[in-house]
């Protein structure tokens, strides 16, 4: 794997910002930007040998910095926070509201990254410190991007603290297998390895029940496509005008495992998720429509132009006791892996 960089832009804060190309020996590219760590591109190979883009994004440092998360690095904690606040060690933390009365995803999406290439990897560092989104215990925050020559894209997130804190991070890259300017995914198949999920209220914050998938919308447990249900009379969809929802991966916890896969019949294009992570928030871009930069090719992208595959923690986990731990204490360091490995036939 070969890497190198160029400068891509300068935020408004004046902070130079450069974009590293990650290629490795099969002609497969992937761009990072020290903002935000976002991957910005994914260029992928399919049946006909054309490389396609198949990661939403903006093409302009500006509209990452005044836009959504596509790609993006998300933390100190992925997903919802209900009411946004919560109790650790008998103390009530308060956080900034951001999405009606709770918070979401936090701001790391939104930071700047100090990157160098170590050990054949991209390495990208930061800080978060105490009291940054109302979250106690300053961050030490280490995300390395690796790209092999079967195709893999290696994400792996490393955080210590010096004050107990509680800490969920994810990748929230918008995927379309067959291009990111290509419009709908909907006819795009996947496969999910979990047979429950947290369902939720209309807030989109887990209720605390875990229900079947069997015998609903929500059974991705032989491929489909994306679209097949998307639109049933079923609670849980309607609420949400789609797919937003924590899938609970059938795995044993820490364990690297086979989390989904999906693929386009158009491009003969496949991606594996892998991840040590206990869940993975399927995101259909509902609202996408709502963001009206323009995208990477100059067009608005649309509601269901993308998935995101969000390996995680699950959301409003502290208000759940019974959820997978997402403490994080001085001496302990939090480590999890997700892979996206490409596969065309």
């Amino acid at each position: 794997m070969s890497i190198t960089s160029h400068y891509y832009g300068r935020t408004q804060n004046g902070e130079e910002i450069y974009q590293y190309i990650l290629e490795n020996a099969a002609g497969m590219r992937v761009a990072v930007i020290e903002y935000g760590c976002v991957l910005t591109n994914i260029w992928v190979k399919d049946n006909t040998g054309e490389l396609r883009d198949v990661a939403l994004g903006y093409s302009k440092l500006e509209d990452y910095e005044l836009g959504g998360v596509f790609g993006a690095f998300i933390g100190r904690y992925a997903n919802r926070i209900e009411k946004s606040r919560f109790t650790l060690d008998g103390k009530t933390y308060e956080l900034e509201p951001n999405n009606g009365p709770n918070h979401l995803h936090g701001t790391f999406a939104k930071k700047v990254y100090k990157g160098s290439i170590v050990d054949g990897g991209l390495v990208l560092r930061a800080v978060s410190p105490d009291g940054e989104d109302g979250f106690p215990g300053n961050l030490e925050l280490t995300v390395r991007y690796t790209l092999t020559d079967e195709n893999a894209l290696v994400l792996d997130y490393t955080a210590t603290t010096d004050a107990p804190t509680i800490i969920n991070l994810t990748n929230h890259s918008y995927f379309n297998l067959e291009g990111q300017s290509s419009g709908s995914m909907l006819e795009q198949t996947l496969c999910l390895n979990a047979s429950t999920f947290t369902e939720g209220n209309a807030e989109t914050c887990p209720t605390g029940r875990i229900l079947p998938v069997a015998g609903t919308p929500m059974d991705f447990t032989r491929a489909k496509p994306i679209g097949r249900d998307i639109q049933a009379e079923y609670s849980q969809l309607q609420m949400c005008g789609g797919y937003d929802h924590n899938f609970i991966l059938d795995k044993e916890p820490g364990m690297l495992a086979l989390a989904a896969v999906a693929r386009s019949e158009k491009t003969g294009i496949t991606m594996e998720t892998y991840t040590t992570q206990p869940g993975v928030q399927l995101y259909t871009s509902n609202s996408l429509q709502n963001d009206t930069r323009p995208g990477k090719t100059g067009g608005i992208y649309g509601r269901y132009q993308g998935f995101c595959l969000e390996t995680q923690h699950y959301p409003c986990t502290p208000s759940h006791p019974e959820f997978p731990s997402v403490e994080l204490r001085p001496g302990e360091e939090y480590h999890e892996t997700t892979i996206y490995k490409f596969l065309t036939e």
